[in-house]
């Protein structure tokens, strides 16, 4: 009797900076800062931006180069093409996201 072998396709491959930079979704720089619990400000700390840079991508009037969206990504711990138009989303509920500190 043959042995089956279990083959799986490769992972399909991810778009660049500069693809993403093209078709850039605002909201997801929006929920990726969210789901960190940061702030603007945290987020321009950590990627060495501005928050101004940071709300003008957010509100759409600027999309970012594709070396700051790379900064984002890594920052954020997400990848490039998290920042994709049209990738599926979900509405986040930031009341929900909250540090836990333990002082003992």
């Amino acid at each position: 009797m043959a042995r089956l072998r279990a083959l799986s396709a490769p992972p399909p491959p991810q778009p660049t900076a500069v693809e993403v930079c093209a078709d850039f979704e605002p909201y997801r720089l929006i929920q990726a800062r969210q789901m960190n619990g940061w702030t603007r400000r945290d987020l321009s700390e950590a990627t060495g931006l501005t928050p101004q840079q940071i709300a003008w991508f957010e509100g759409g009037v600027l999309t970012p180069k594709a070396y700051e969206l790379e900064r984002i990504a890594d920052a954020t711990g997400t990848l490039v093409a998290f920042f994709k138009r049209g990738r599926p989303m979900a509405i986040l509920d930031s009341s929900a996201l909250f540090m836990c500190t333990t002082d003992r």
